[in-house]
């Protein structure tokens, strides 16, 4: 599974760094890619992840995701 999540509060690549560090650490997870221009990061996974899930993986930072579009 495939989504793709809008990500504010980004501004260079150790932000991307990061941010996926921390939302490969969710359960179910199996890959990250961040794209810094677009503030998007596509999360593939084993299973349906809620939102609140991944903001919960970024608790800490100045970092906010929310559902952009599902792939």
């Amino acid at each position: 599974m495939k989504h793709t999540y809008h990500i504010s509060g980004m501004s260079c690549g150790g932000c991307v760094t990061a941010v996926k560090n921390k939302l490969s650490t969710v359960n179910g997870v199996t890959s990250v890619q961040v794209d810094l221009a677009k503030k998007e990061a596509e999360i593939t996974s084993t299973e349906k992840i809620k939102a609140d899930a991944l903001q919960d993986a970024l608790k800490n930072t100045h970092y906010t995701i929310s559902e952009h579009s599902a792939a």
